[in-house]
């Protein structure tokens, strides 16, 4: 096609579009100005000169584009015409390749009739490359994911999942049917590169869908309307694809999620190319009164933005804009210091490979595509040193390479899929420019052809050197018996397992259950896992099955069988006593932990968890053996069976082992959190106050309990009905005071002053103020007096300034400015100088929610509001280029950064670890330092969190769930609020790290610190 067809063809999808934008109302389009802010000064490109195109590579060709690790070597599968854009591909029990084209990428989804479509490929000569294509289902918006399951394909196309069906196998559907809708709804515009994605089958019998990171919309099922709708809230999205049952899991990433061997879920995002959920969300709100720990967790050992090694050229445009961004031309970071690669920015795609044709050692490994990158990166999967997580580390015989790599610019790895072959499928859009369509300059743009490309599209197979036998061999699953299909789900390749599964689910034939319960008396421990799975969707899991897979020698299927015990039998219940004794896998422990605190009491007549401490003496042993890991603990305070009889034990091991406190704190924080707990709580007291057992712990256990009686509607005070801690009380009020005293011990008296809310604790706390406390003791009493709204607290704080040494300092203000009338009124005393106050604390107090906060900030502290962000990189910009001393950067690492960022084994994470953002390049550092709202990662927005009591709290949100919201604020601070404790929550899109960071820095320390980042 000539360029002026090409142009004109662009012009009329560009009128075609104008007419029907926006039609189901979904906002998609903007520009890098809005998005980034405008242009400083006019530029102009010349794209003759400037922008010099690198030609595609035809198919023939295409192949000699790539290195590949030794051993190995691509073949095509597929190309165009036959296919076109593919970011998607699943195959049918009868070995089609059903593919999703999203031709309308990145700005043509308003295009109508819609360009995305899905094409169904065939293999008809068994030559292993797919020749004959044709249209299966089209005019659809954004197609983004795809699964054959119930005769039919369901489809991604934001906002809706529809069901396509051929029923009269002429090889297009003519059966059209929405039947979800809702997803990207409730957002304000919808991001090409946040949609949902990765329909995949599970064990479990459902369609999980990755919904696209931080989706949102209400959720509603065409053909249940009886059913409520539910919302997203960057959730992920399951159904059944049967009764079209659906529900939501645990999620937050981007684009690529699959399953391993086991069930296990993986996926990725742009900047974080492995990560793991350690637990099922569906544990996760068992109980109102406990959150657990975040399920989702980043497990690549060198860093979600691991380094990575291309072998292609950088593309003209990119250039340019990076030459902008360093001159500052155009707003935006600047990429790997003037390089657009060398560590993951696009990360796609990530699946785990299930094949039986690589052998053993790449089972389970994981593969990552890097859109921008031209490449596809491999992990080794490895359980963690805890035993309860995993860890993936790139292979011994990958460093400086990766296991794939093409030097063609065209390239786009997006996505992959294990096939009827045994072999990893990679889908390579094949587009002259990938990059997202706001990120590119308005002023480079126009000269750019975002749609070059979308007539073509590649499928390669990644094939061992010697071949691998099923290549083009015809599969004919959809023609099984019963009883071929139960066999098969002892085939060594995972695809041909999960449509055997699949296949006996749909069929529900109730001549597979004997076969089926066979299975679990053989020696094929993946067998057993899928033959759990047909079982239970045949709704036939017997006891009897269940037990002997309780009993089973493999530590997979004891934790896939632990995860169907619902309330457990005379029979179950004993089979666990043993299990108990027997494991030592702390995964096998948690879930047992999980099923015991699950069990009813006195519900079953004599039943083995009617009593009142065998569950909790099931539990016990499992904390034992895992040293009350996190996890483990969670997993049983996590349950609606009470705990309460492990206080005396947890007593015990927290006295011979101080790590075990916290765990009892935990304890006694989530059953004081139990509606009816000031029955017992009192009693508790005074049991530990007369025998005077753990004194040293009094503080953090009290405290704990406190806080759990108050999520029930209670506090400690009003269930010391007997006054017991009156005494305690008087004593923690004269060693407070008394100068004699250690530190440590005032301080932990101190702790104790704060549970009780006495106009004689306030006094002495305001006491601790005085000039003459130490530092210490000062500090410590501003944070607890901190939680008490009584104004002679804010009085106190302020009049009490300039006895106040630089740790009390430090609490004072923070403290105060907690909350908005305590923050006026310290902006109007001006007893603190403004310099005093740091550079997030100015931000924060002239952005504040409060206009009478705001105006006062302004006038109070003129003096250190930063001065335009464009006159700060002008004066910082020699540090790009100067030597700098990385030892006297790591100084002004500790001033300035050590309260955020992690370098080595210093500081603290609550922003991104240096070592994932030092390949970036001085400039790009240096914008991040400089403008750190520029571009911010969904994972590190700030958020400002406001309690019902009065606090106002900003970090980043690190867990949310239905029950609770854990915040990370600066300085590694993490709080977990339950909901009943929140009023609201906002935030402004911004980076929780604040401009102005570089007051009082010369370009000298600049350059220090830019060099001590680069060394980690």
């Amino acid at each position: 096609m000539t360029q002026t067809a090409a142009c004109s063809l662009l012009l009329l999808l560009a009128l075609n579009t104008s007419l029907f934008a926006q039609a189901d109302g979904i906002k998609t389009k903007t520009t890098y100005a809005k998005a980034y802010g405008e242009t400083k000064n006019p530029v102009a490109v010349d794209p003759g000169k400037d922008l010099p195109r690198y030609p595609a590579v035809e198919p023939k060709d295409a192949i000699a584009t790539w290195q590949v690790k030794k051993g190995f070597k691509l073949q095509l599968a597929a190309n165009e015409p036959q296919v076109r854009d593919p970011i998607a591909i699943c195959f049918d029990e009868n070995g089609r390749m059903f593919v999703c084209e999203m031709n309308d990428y990145s700005e043509m989804r308003d295009v109508t009739p819609h360009l995305g479509r899905i094409s169904m490929l065939e293999d008809k000569d068994g030559d292993g490359h797919y020749e004959t294509s044709q249209i299966f289902a089209d005019d659809l918006p954004w197609p983004t994911g795809l699964v054959w399951a119930n005769g039919g394909l369901y489809v991604g196309a934001t906002p809706d999942i529809w069901r396509f069906e051929d029923k009269d196998g002429d090889g297009k559907a003519e059966v059209r049917e929405k039947v979800f809708t809702g997803f990207g709804t409730g957002l304000k515009i919808l991001n090409v590169q946040g949609l949902m994605n990765s329909f995949q089958w599970g064990q479990d019998n459902r369609i999980h869908v990755l919904a696209g990171g931080g989706n949102r919309g209400v959720i509603t099922c065409m053909k249940r309307p009886d059913d409520k709708g539910v919302e997203l809230g960057g959730k992920d999205f399951w159904f059944d694809p049967i009764t079209l049952e659906f529900g939501l899991e645990g999620g937050g990433a981007q684009y690529g999620m699959s399953f391993d061997n086991y069930g296990r879920k993986f996926a990725c995002s742009n900047s974080d190319h492995l990560q793991y959920w350690v637990y099922d969300d569906k544990y996760a709100n068992r109980n109102p009164y406990y959150s657990m720990p975040p399920a989702r967790q980043s497990i690549a050992v060198d860093g979600g933005a691991a380094e990575v090694f291309r072998l292609s050229p950088d593309e003209p445009w990119r250039i340019i804009r990076t030459r902008w961004r360093i001159a500052g031309v155009v707003k935006g970071a600047v990429e790997g210091g003037g390089r657009v690669s060398g560590y993951f920015t696009g990360a796609t795609g990530t699946t785990i490979y299930r094949g039986d044709a690589y052998g053993p050692d790449f089972v389970n490994n994981s593969f990552t595509g890097d859109a921008g990158g031209q490449l596809v990166h491999r992990k080794i999967i490895k359980p963690s040193a805890d035993g309860i997580s995993l860890i993936g580390e790139r292979p011994a015989d990958e460093h400086g390479f990766e296991f794939a790599a093409s030097k063609d610019t065209w390239v786009r790895v997006v996505n992959f899929a294990n096939a009827p072959d045994g072999c990893l499928h990679i889908c390579d859009m094949y587009r002259e420019v990938i990059e997202h369509p706001w990120s590119i300059p308005d002023e480079i743009k126009k000269h750019i052809d975002l749609n070059s490309g979308n007539d073509r599209g590649r499928i390669y197979r990644i094939v061992p050197d010697k071949g691998a036998e099923r290549i083009g061999q015809k599969v004919a699953m959809g023609k099984m018996s019963t009883e071929e299909l139960v066999q098969t789900l002892g085939h060594p390749n995972g695809w041909h397992r999960d449509t055997a599964q699949r296949l006996l689910f749909e069929r529900k034939d109730k001549a597979a259950v004997p076969m089926l319960e066979k299975v679990l008396g053989g020696d094929n421990a993946l067998a057993k896992l899928h033959a759990l799975g047909a079982l239970k969707g045949m709704r036939a899991l017997s006891e009897s099955s269940l037990v002997r897979c309780l009993n089973d020698g493999d530590r997979q299927v004891v934790e896939r069988a632990l995860g169907e015990v619902t309330e457990a039998s005379e029979e179950v219940a004993t089979t666990l006593n043993v299990l108990v004794e027997k494991w030592n896998a702390p995964r096998v422990l948690m879930a047992i932990a999980r099923v015991a605190s699950e069990q009813p009491v006195g519900v079953k007549q004599g039943a083995r968890f009617s009593g009142n401490d065998r569950a909790e003496d099931m539990v016990w042993k499992c904390l034992v053996k895992t040293d009350a890991h996190p996890l483990v603990l969670g997993a049983a305070l996590n349950g609606s069976h009470r705990m309460a009889a492990l206080w005396s034990s947890f007593e015990r091991a927290a006295t011979e082992k101080p790590g075990w406190v916290g765990a009892f704190a935990s304890l006694l924080r989530a059953e004081a959190a139990r509606p009816g707990s000031e029955k017992w709580a009192g009693g508790l007291l005074d049991t530990l106050v007369k025998e005077k057992l753990m004194k040293d712990s009094w503080p953090i256990l009290f405290k704990a309990l406190d806080e759990g009686l108050k999520a029930s509607g209670s506090n400690l005070q009003r269930a010391d009905k007997a006054m017991i801690l009156k005494s305690v009380m008087e004593e923690a009020a004269k060693k407070v005071v008394n100068p004699e005293v250690k530190e440590s011990d005032r301080l932990k008296e101190l702790q104790l002053l704060t549970l009780q809310s006495s106009s004689e604790s306030l006094d002495i706390l305001i006491h601790c103020l005085d000039a003459k406390q130490p530092a210490v003791i000062q500090a410590a009493a501003i944070r607890m007096l901190a939680q008490n709204s009584n104004p002679q607290v804010t009085k106190s704080l302020i009049t009490s300034w300039p006895g106040y040494g630089p740790k009390a300092k430090e609490a004072a203000l923070e403290a105060l400015l907690a909350r908005e009338d305590r923050a006026l009124a310290l902006l109007e005393s001006g007893t603190v100088k403004p310099t005093e106050f740091s550079a997030s604390q100015v931000q924060a107090l002239l952005k504040h929610k409060s206009p009478k906060v705001a105006a006062a900030a302004k006038t109070a502290l003129a003096s250190v509001i930063p001065p335009s962000r464009e006159e700060v990189t002008a004066k910082f910009k020699p540090a790009i280029t100067a030597k700098g001393d990385a030892k006297k950067g790591q100084l002004q690492y500790m001033a300035r950064c050590v309260a955020c960022h992690r370098a080595g084994t210093m500081g603290l994470q609550v922003g991104p670890d240096l070592i994932t953002v030092k390949t970036k390049g001085r400039e790009a550092l240096l914008t991040a330092i400089l403008e750190p709202h520029k571009e911010v990662a969904s994972q590190f927005i700030a958020y400002t969190v406001n309690t019902k009591d009065g606090q106002t709290l900003a970090g980043i949100i690190t867990n949310d769930t239905a029950s609770s919201m854990s915040i990370k604020m600066m300085g590694g601070i993490e709080k977990t609020l339950q909901r009943s404790e929140i009023k609201g929550s906002s935030s402004t899109g911004q980076s929780l790290m604040p401009e102005g960071l570089e007051t009082g820095m010369s370009v000298a320390d600049m350059a220090d610190l830019l060099s001590f980042i680069e060394g980690q």
